[in-house]
């Protein structure tokens, strides 16, 4: 039998695929563990408690409700909590009043669209789509000021003109409330409130313009694509300036080129043009009468020859009851991007630059106009648009494409846009990370996370599997994903069972870790991360969803600072591991406190003087501790949370010694950071068994748990041993409140080889 002091120094690429087990030349495996639940791997190699939650109060009427981030600057930050057809704002944990009561906005969303809902905030506008309706603007003019509205927009997009010509509309006139007359049917009630876009068929009644022609005062006439009419000029008899129509004038030397208001042009003439229209009309129908009438408001000048003639080249508004709305939207380069409508899942529309509202198509680089994505293999719908370094990422249900200027150095536009497929394993309908410049998303499977990388040799995106070394960790289903910057730079996602999943990532040190973290019972429904009030972190805030006293409510929780990661000597007392907890910070020690919103469930108090608990909350919803406090946590533990090493990997003189029997001796080594309890078990594995979890062993000798008031760091030794079996690794276990840090572990392993 020989006798092996085996180090692990590194745990941070957290829990590791079964898969891999085998794997002990595997970097992931030689810096992981078997299992990680409740605790975060670190950068720097450890691993320490999962935060806890600070409970913050309810959704309105305990219902269904999506968390939307609003954040202006770094120290004006807000939660929007959405639920049936209601916004509440929360700022820094607390709800927004007015007149003594939570703060409420009547918003067009039902329970049943909250998923859908997909936000973009400019300044202090939030624009929402959702795929269903119109595309909302909400604006806030105060904390306690908030309006939403559809967004309306008079100048597209469009749809491809109409191209039969035997399906025409004739307009009554060119301004104002008018009458538009069809001939096949080009009319449905489902139009209504949509835009029309006419052109002229046939412009045989205003001529082109010509210098030096006679003309008289109240003729049209054409240049440019635009209208104008004579409106003064010199006659030709006496020269005498005039503005009397049917005047004879002569149209001088010089063409009309203004577009707007009337302007002189030849001093020898002083012929005067008033710029009428171009050859572009709108109108935004009011009411549908059958199905070649209908009455409409025109939103820009109809060109004259739409009033004289009908007209076949019209074009729909793209947007509407009829053809559905948009379901992802997106700002690059100063446009406004959107797309996936019912009717077209696969076209993007993109805003003219600078200018959001302005929709219009045109042939000019800089101005608006929409793409259709073509498909390889499908015509999988459009999931989400992110903008990125390399241009904007369009997630498909099986694929995803990036879009580009093909142009090195010009913007993106009509005549440069092109795109190319870079992932193949398609995305779910929420919006990707992209903490490096590059989107990370769940995969369509709802099992994965990909991050697409830049790469200059194929001047393109490779995909990369971030979950190859925890491909276990979303078998349970993926729903979204947030990205918390500070202090650790962690995504956190939620899984379809309820719980968290938390992964480490640091591109450039070439760090991913994997954890897992269960909420003490709740089921995380929904969740965003905001700055803290001075700017310094993230905070993640949830939705979550608990029975409490038989009865199902949804608390807004938000997540604890990190201690274990604090690069600082923060009070012990300050660390919060425990779950739906309230935070005592008192003037007056005391041993009372209010945890009436944990009626009937066992809760442990972490403060100034220790640790009490368990107790059970009673119907009064009031608590006596044994000694008063200034300080305290009170909340639910998960008891659930631990990690579970690798054996150490041991060889013997033959080789590798799997398949002998092990065990682990007493007196190992672990080196602790800001500790001040914890519990340690050896596992003994045997093939075909179910684990054996030996007596946990407390990391240190701490005392009773009253006197749990400092913590340490430093390197101690390990009670805890196992019996000799085929496997035989550590198992870490958290003890109520207590912060607990491990840096690295020392593993005496004793082999039956000889």
């Amino acid at each position: 039998m020989t006798r092996q002091f085996k180090p692990q120094v590194s745990f941070n690429s957290g829990e590791v695929s079964p898969l891999l087990y085998g794997r002990n030349d595997y970097k992931r495996v030689r810096t992981g563990v078997r299992e990680m639940r409740g605790f975060i791997p670190l950068r720097e190699g450890g691993f320490t408690r999962a935060p806890g939650t600070i409970f913050r109060g309810y959704t309105k009427d305990n219902a269904a409700a999506r968390l939307l981030p609003f954040e202006f600057n770094a120290n004006d930050s807000l939660n929007l909590e959405f639920t049936n057809e209601t916004m509440r704002v929360w700022r820094y944990g607390e709800l927004v009043e007015l007149d003594g009561s939570a703060y409420e906005l009547t918003v067009p969303y039902g329970e049943a669209d909250l998923d859908a809902i997909w936000p973009l905030q400019s300044s202090d506008v939030i624009y929402l789509a959702d795929g269903s309706g119109p595309l909302q603007k909400l604006s806030r003019y105060a904390l306690n000021n908030w309006t939403i509205n559809d967004w309306v927009l008079d100048t597209g997009p469009f749809r491809v003109q109409n191209l039969d010509e035997d399906i025409t509309i004739q307009c009554s006139a060119s301004t104002g409330t008018i009458t538009l007359t069809g001939s096949g049917d080009p009319f449905e009630v489902s139009q209504v409130g949509s835009l029309i876009l006419l052109k002229p068929t046939n412009i045989t009644e205003i001529p082109l313009w010509s210098s030096n022609t006679a003309a008289q005062i109240g003729n049209y006439f054409r240049y440019d694509e635009n209208i104008y009419q004579i409106t003064a000029g010199k006659t030709n008899g006496d020269g005498i300036f005039d503005t009397t129509t049917g005047t004879t004038v002569n149209t001088g030397v010089s063409p009309p080129i203004h577009s707007y208001g009337e302007m002189m042009y030849d001093f020898n003439t002083k012929i005067t043009w008033k710029y009428i229209s171009d050859l572009v009309g709108i109108v935004r129908i009011t009411s549908v009468s059958d199905e070649n009438s209908a009455i409409a408001e025109v939103i820009k000048t109809v060109p004259e020859p739409c009033v004289t003639d009908p007209t076949y080249r019209w074009s729909e508004g793209a947007w509407s009851v009829k053809y559905g709305y948009p379901r992802t939207i997106e700002i690059i380069k100063q446009r406004f991007a959107a797309a996936a409508t019912r009717s077209e899942p696969r076209t993007l529309w993109f805003s003219t630059i600078g200018d959001f509202n302005d929709f219009l198509p045109s042939i000019e680089p800089d101005e608006a106009f929409a793409y259709a994505i073509d498909g390889s293999e499908g015509q999988n719908g459009i999931q989400w648009l992110r903008r990125s370094r390399k241009g904007i990422y369009i997630g498909t249900l099986g694929e995803v494409v990036r879009g580009f200027s093909s142009q090195v150095g010009q913007a993106i536009g009509i005549s440069t846009f092109d795109t190319d497929v870079e992932g193949t394993n398609g995305s779910i309908a929420h919006r990707p990370i992209s903490p490096f410049g590059y989107p990370i998303y769940i995969t369509a499977d709802a099992t994965r996370v990909e991050e697409l990388r830049y790469s200059f040799e194929v001047e393109g995106g490779l995909p990369v599997d971030l979950t190859v070394p925890a491909a276990h960790i979303g078998a349970a289903g993926l729903s979204e994903i947030v990205w918390q910057s500070n202090p650790l730079g962690l995504a956190w996602l939620r899984r379809d069972d309820g719980d968290l999943v938390l992964m480490l990532y640091n591109q450039s040190e070439e760090v991913l870790g994997w954890s897992i973290v269960s909420l003490a019972g709740g089921f995380v429904e929904s969740f965003s991360v905001t700055s803290s009030s001075d700017g310094k972190r993230d905070i993640l805030t949830m939705v979550v969803k608990r029975t409490i006293n038989g009865e199902v409510v949804r608390m807004i929780e938000e997540q604890a600072i990190v201690y274990g990661a604090l690069p600082g000597d923060d009070p012990i007392h300050e660390a919060n591991h425990l779950f739906a907890s309230k935070v005592f910070d008192l003037a007056e020690p005391t041993d009372t406190f209010d945890i009436s919103h944990l009626i009937g469930e066992e809760v442990y108090a972490w403060t100034d003087n220790g640790q009490f608990g368990p107790i059970t909350v009673p119907e009064s919803g009031e608590i006596t501790l044994e000694s008063s406090v200034s300080y305290a946590i009170i909340g639910l533990f998960d008891q659930t949370h631990f990690v579970d090493l690798f054996e150490p990997s041991v060889e013997e003189k033959e080789g590798d010694a799997r398949g002998m029997g092990k065990s682990i001796a007493s007196n190992g080594g672990i080196v602790l950071h800001r500790t001040a309890a914890g519990y340690v078990r050896g596992v003994e594995r045997h093939f075909g068994q179910e684990p054996m979890l030996n007596p946990r062993q407390p990391l240190f000798d701490v005392g009773v748990a009253a006197n749990l008031t400092t913590a340490y760091s430093g390197v101690t030794n390990i009670s805890a041993f196992t019996g000799m079996s085929d496997e035989a690794s550590y198992r870490f276990e958290p003890f109520g409140g207590a912060p607990m840090t491990v840096l690295a572990i020392v593993s005496p392993v004793e082999t039956g080889g000889a």
